[in-house]
Protein backbone atom coordinates (compact mmCIF):
# COMPACT_ATOMS: atom_id res chain seq x y z
CA UNK A 1 0.00 0.00 0.00
CA UNK A 2 2.61 2.49 0.74
CA UNK A 3 4.38 1.62 -3.01
CA UNK A 4 0.51 2.41 -4.42
CA UNK A 5 0.87 5.77 -2.54
CA UNK A 6 3.55 6.85 -3.75
CA UNK A 7 3.08 5.89 -7.27
CA UNK A 8 -0.13 8.23 -6.86
CA UNK A 9 2.06 11.04 -5.48
CA UNK A 10 4.69 10.40 -8.67
CA UNK A 11 1.90 10.55 -11.13
CA UNK A 12 0.71 13.93 -9.29
CA UNK A 13 3.24 15.42 -8.87
CA UNK A 14 5.06 14.87 -12.36
CA UNK A 15 1.90 15.97 -13.65
CA UNK A 16 1.63 18.54 -11.08
CA UNK A 17 1.84 21.62 -14.03
CA UNK A 18 -0.03 20.72 -16.70
CA UNK A 19 -3.06 19.64 -14.21
CA UNK A 20 -2.43 23.07 -12.63
CA UNK A 21 -2.53 24.53 -16.48
CA UNK A 22 -5.68 22.34 -17.13
CA UNK A 23 -7.64 23.43 -13.67
CA UNK A 24 -6.80 27.38 -14.50
CA UNK A 25 -8.31 26.57 -18.02
CA UNK A 26 -11.48 25.50 -17.01
CA UNK A 27 -11.85 28.28 -14.34
CA UNK A 28 -11.23 31.08 -16.56
CA UNK A 29 -13.82 29.63 -19.11
CA UNK A 30 -16.45 29.01 -16.92
CA UNK A 31 -15.89 32.42 -15.52
CA UNK A 32 -15.59 33.88 -18.62
CA UNK A 33 -18.61 32.34 -20.40
CA UNK A 34 -20.48 33.35 -17.58
CA UNK A 35 -19.38 36.76 -17.53
CA UNK A 36 -20.06 37.08 -21.14
CA UNK A 37 -23.71 35.79 -20.93
CA UNK A 38 -24.43 38.01 -17.54
CA UNK A 39 -22.80 41.61 -20.01
CA UNK A 40 -24.98 40.62 -22.87
CA UNK A 41 -28.09 39.75 -20.79
CA UNK A 42 -27.80 43.02 -18.16
CA UNK A 43 -26.96 45.15 -21.17
CA UNK A 44 -29.49 43.75 -24.00
CA UNK A 45 -32.32 43.54 -21.77
CA UNK A 46 -32.92 39.86 -21.96
CA UNK A 47 -33.77 37.57 -19.57
CA UNK A 48 -30.09 36.03 -17.49
CA UNK A 49 -29.74 33.10 -19.18
CA UNK A 50 -29.09 29.52 -17.30
CA UNK A 51 -25.61 28.54 -15.80
CA UNK A 52 -22.99 27.25 -17.66
CA UNK A 53 -21.60 24.72 -15.91
CA UNK A 54 -24.05 22.20 -16.63
CA UNK A 55 -23.87 22.42 -20.32
CA UNK A 56 -19.59 22.32 -20.15
CA UNK A 57 -18.98 19.65 -17.59
CA UNK A 58 -19.97 16.83 -19.79
CA UNK A 59 -17.49 17.99 -22.52
CA UNK A 60 -14.38 17.93 -20.17
CA UNK A 61 -15.87 14.84 -18.49
CA UNK A 62 -15.65 12.77 -21.60
CA UNK A 63 -13.86 14.96 -24.26
CA UNK A 64 -11.03 16.24 -21.31
CA UNK A 65 -11.03 12.67 -20.17
CA UNK A 66 -10.11 10.92 -23.02
CA UNK A 67 -7.34 12.54 -24.42
CA UNK A 68 -6.07 13.27 -21.07
CA UNK A 69 -6.19 9.30 -20.68
CA UNK A 70 -4.69 9.19 -23.99
CA UNK A 71 -1.65 10.81 -22.82
CA UNK A 72 -1.10 8.29 -19.33
CA UNK A 73 1.61 5.68 -21.03
CA UNK A 74 2.92 8.57 -23.79
CA UNK A 75 6.28 9.16 -21.84
CA UNK A 76 6.49 6.33 -19.11
CA UNK A 77 5.93 3.42 -21.62
CA UNK A 78 7.06 5.37 -25.05
CA UNK A 79 9.03 7.85 -24.41
CA UNK A 80 13.17 7.13 -25.68
CA UNK A 81 14.38 8.99 -22.21
CA UNK A 82 12.01 7.47 -19.65
CA UNK A 83 10.43 4.23 -20.48
CA UNK A 84 13.96 2.80 -18.86
CA UNK A 85 12.96 4.80 -15.45
CA UNK A 86 9.22 3.30 -15.74
CA UNK A 87 10.58 0.11 -16.14
CA UNK A 88 12.97 0.38 -12.65
CA UNK A 89 10.57 1.69 -10.32
CA UNK A 90 10.32 -0.46 -7.27
CA UNK A 91 6.93 -1.61 -7.98
CA UNK A 92 4.87 -4.35 -9.79
CA UNK A 93 3.69 -3.84 -13.21
CA UNK A 94 0.01 -3.73 -11.58
CA UNK A 95 0.51 -1.05 -9.00
CA UNK A 96 2.32 1.21 -11.78
CA UNK A 97 -0.86 0.36 -14.24
CA UNK A 98 -3.16 0.84 -11.19
CA UNK A 99 -1.95 4.17 -10.37
CA UNK A 100 -2.48 5.99 -13.86
CA UNK A 101 -6.05 3.83 -14.04
CA UNK A 102 -7.12 4.72 -10.90
CA UNK A 103 -6.33 8.41 -11.24
CA UNK A 104 -8.22 8.76 -14.51
CA UNK A 105 -10.76 6.15 -13.65
CA UNK A 106 -12.20 7.68 -10.91
CA UNK A 107 -9.99 10.88 -9.36
CA UNK A 108 -10.30 12.37 -12.52
CA UNK A 109 -14.22 12.76 -12.25
CA UNK A 110 -14.21 13.90 -8.78
CA UNK A 111 -11.62 16.25 -9.28
CA UNK A 112 -13.29 17.78 -12.37
CA UNK A 113 -16.65 17.59 -9.89
CA UNK A 114 -15.06 19.51 -7.24
CA UNK A 115 -13.14 22.12 -9.24
CA UNK A 116 -16.58 22.94 -11.18
CA UNK A 117 -18.88 23.27 -7.66
CA UNK A 118 -16.21 25.40 -6.09
CA UNK A 119 -16.04 27.49 -9.27
CA UNK A 120 -19.66 28.39 -9.21
CA UNK A 121 -19.01 29.02 -5.55
CA UNK A 122 -16.81 31.48 -6.51
CA UNK A 123 -17.98 32.70 -9.53
CA UNK A 124 -22.22 33.22 -9.03
CA UNK A 125 -21.29 36.01 -5.67
CA UNK A 126 -19.61 38.16 -7.86
CA UNK A 127 -21.93 38.23 -10.85
CA UNK A 128 -24.59 38.86 -8.71
CA UNK A 129 -22.76 41.98 -7.16
CA UNK A 130 -22.01 43.01 -10.11
CA UNK A 131 -24.50 41.91 -12.63
CA UNK A 132 -27.25 41.08 -10.43
CA UNK A 133 -27.82 38.20 -12.21
CA UNK A 134 -29.73 35.36 -10.02
CA UNK A 135 -27.05 32.58 -8.31
CA UNK A 136 -27.04 29.28 -9.65
CA UNK A 137 -24.67 26.54 -8.01
CA UNK A 138 -23.19 23.83 -10.04
CA UNK A 139 -25.47 20.91 -9.19
CA UNK A 140 -24.63 17.92 -11.30
CA UNK A 141 -27.51 15.60 -9.39
CA UNK A 142 -29.96 18.67 -10.87
CA UNK A 143 -31.37 16.52 -13.81
CA UNK A 144 -30.67 12.71 -12.87
CA UNK A 145 -28.56 12.05 -15.81
CA UNK A 146 -25.00 12.23 -14.00
CA UNK A 147 -24.59 8.72 -12.75
CA UNK A 148 -25.58 7.96 -16.45
CA UNK A 149 -22.65 10.23 -17.69
CA UNK A 150 -20.37 8.76 -15.17
CA UNK A 151 -21.19 5.34 -16.33
CA UNK A 152 -20.83 6.24 -20.19
CA UNK A 153 -17.34 7.95 -18.68
CA UNK A 154 -16.55 4.32 -16.94
CA UNK A 155 -17.35 2.44 -20.31
CA UNK A 156 -15.69 4.78 -22.68
CA UNK A 157 -12.61 5.97 -21.05
CA UNK A 158 -11.49 1.87 -20.60
CA UNK A 159 -11.06 1.90 -24.09
CA UNK A 160 -9.06 4.93 -24.49
CA UNK A 161 -6.89 3.71 -21.82
CA UNK A 162 -6.58 0.49 -24.01
CA UNK A 163 -5.48 2.56 -26.58
CA UNK A 164 -2.93 4.63 -24.38
CA UNK A 165 -1.75 1.28 -24.03
CA UNK A 166 -1.93 -0.25 -27.45
CA UNK A 167 -0.68 2.69 -29.51
CA UNK A 168 3.37 3.84 -29.84
CA UNK A 169 2.07 7.79 -31.08
CA UNK A 170 -1.31 9.78 -31.61
CA UNK A 171 -3.09 7.74 -29.39
CA UNK A 172 -6.30 9.96 -28.50
CA UNK A 173 -6.38 9.94 -32.73
CA UNK A 174 -5.87 6.63 -33.38
CA UNK A 175 -8.14 5.07 -30.45
CA UNK A 176 -10.86 7.28 -32.32
CA UNK A 177 -10.14 5.93 -35.75
CA UNK A 178 -9.90 2.30 -34.23
CA UNK A 179 -13.36 2.56 -32.66
CA UNK A 180 -14.66 3.87 -36.03
CA UNK A 181 -13.51 0.92 -37.91
CA UNK A 182 -14.85 -1.47 -35.07
CA UNK A 183 -18.46 0.39 -35.03
CA UNK A 184 -18.32 -0.13 -38.89
CA UNK A 185 -17.66 -3.91 -38.67
CA UNK A 186 -20.24 -4.87 -35.78
CA UNK A 187 -22.73 -2.75 -37.91
CA UNK A 188 -21.97 -4.93 -40.99
CA UNK A 189 -21.74 -7.99 -39.11
CA UNK A 190 -25.54 -7.00 -37.47
CA UNK A 191 -26.99 -6.00 -41.05
CA UNK A 192 -25.68 -9.41 -42.41
CA UNK A 193 -27.58 -11.31 -38.99
CA UNK A 194 -30.49 -9.44 -39.44
CA UNK A 195 -30.98 -10.70 -43.42
CA UNK A 196 -30.18 -14.14 -42.36
CA UNK A 197 -32.87 -14.49 -39.96
CA UNK A 198 -35.14 -12.76 -42.24
CA UNK A 199 -34.33 -15.30 -45.18
CA UNK A 200 -35.08 -17.70 -42.71
CA UNK A 201 -38.17 -16.32 -41.61
CA UNK A 202 -39.41 -14.73 -45.07
CA UNK A 203 -37.43 -16.31 -47.40
CA UNK A 204 -34.91 -14.80 -49.49
CA UNK A 205 -36.39 -13.27 -52.49
CA UNK A 206 -37.77 -10.56 -50.30
CA UNK A 207 -35.97 -7.08 -50.56
CA UNK A 208 -34.46 -6.71 -46.22
CA UNK A 209 -35.89 -3.48 -45.45
CA UNK A 210 -39.59 -4.53 -47.03
CA UNK A 211 -39.85 -7.36 -44.35
CA UNK A 212 -40.20 -5.35 -41.74
CA UNK A 213 -44.22 -4.93 -43.36
CA UNK A 214 -44.40 -8.28 -42.64
CA UNK A 215 -44.08 -8.49 -38.78
CA UNK A 216 -47.52 -8.17 -37.23
CA UNK A 217 -48.14 -6.81 -33.62
CA UNK A 218 -48.59 -10.18 -31.86
CA UNK A 219 -45.74 -11.59 -33.00
CA UNK A 220 -43.82 -8.30 -31.54
CA UNK A 221 -45.60 -9.00 -28.45
CA UNK A 222 -44.60 -12.36 -28.08
CA UNK A 223 -41.27 -11.12 -28.76
CA UNK A 224 -41.17 -9.21 -25.78
CA UNK A 225 -39.97 -10.76 -23.57
CA UNK A 226 -36.85 -11.86 -25.58
CA UNK A 227 -36.36 -8.41 -26.26
CA UNK A 228 -36.09 -7.41 -22.56
CA UNK A 229 -33.99 -10.60 -21.77
CA UNK A 230 -31.74 -9.62 -25.01
CA UNK A 231 -31.94 -5.92 -22.87
CA UNK A 232 -30.35 -6.77 -20.30
CA UNK A 233 -27.39 -9.00 -21.05
CA UNK A 234 -26.14 -6.05 -23.29
CA UNK A 235 -26.24 -4.01 -20.71
CA UNK A 236 -24.22 -6.22 -18.68
CA UNK A 237 -21.64 -6.80 -21.85
CA UNK A 238 -21.71 -2.62 -22.53
CA UNK A 239 -21.46 -1.38 -18.89
CA UNK A 240 -19.46 -4.17 -17.24
CA UNK A 241 -17.98 -6.97 -19.96
CA UNK A 242 -16.58 -4.03 -21.86
CA UNK A 243 -14.29 -2.13 -19.64
CA UNK A 244 -13.32 -4.90 -17.61
CA UNK A 245 -12.01 -6.49 -20.73
CA UNK A 246 -10.58 -3.33 -21.91
CA UNK A 247 -8.78 -2.40 -18.23
CA UNK A 248 -7.37 -6.60 -18.31
CA UNK A 249 -6.10 -5.88 -21.71
CA UNK A 250 -4.62 -2.87 -21.33
CA UNK A 251 -2.99 -4.65 -18.16
CA UNK A 252 -1.25 -7.03 -20.22
CA UNK A 253 -0.51 -5.01 -22.33
CA UNK A 254 1.69 -2.90 -20.10
CA UNK A 255 2.95 -6.47 -18.94
CA UNK A 256 4.39 -7.02 -22.55
CA UNK A 257 5.91 -3.57 -23.17
CA UNK A 258 7.87 -4.09 -20.02
CA UNK A 259 9.30 -7.35 -20.38
CA UNK A 260 10.51 -6.13 -23.63
CA UNK A 261 11.56 -2.40 -22.35
CA UNK A 262 9.38 -0.71 -24.58
CA UNK A 263 11.21 -2.12 -27.55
Amino acid sequence: MNRFSALLKRELKTGQKDLSTYGLVIVLLLFGFETVQSLIARYTGSAFPTEVYSGMFPSFLLLGGFILTSLQFAEDMFGKDSQHEWLMLPATNLEKFLSKAVLVMFAYPIALTVLFFLTSVVTEPIELLVFGNPVAFFNPFSDGAFGTMLAQYWVWNSVFLLGATYFHKAHFIKTVLAIGVIMLGLGALALLFVRIIFAIRFGSSIPMFDMFMYFDPQHLSRSMTSLRVFGYLSEFLYYVALPVFCLVTAYFRVEEVQATDAV
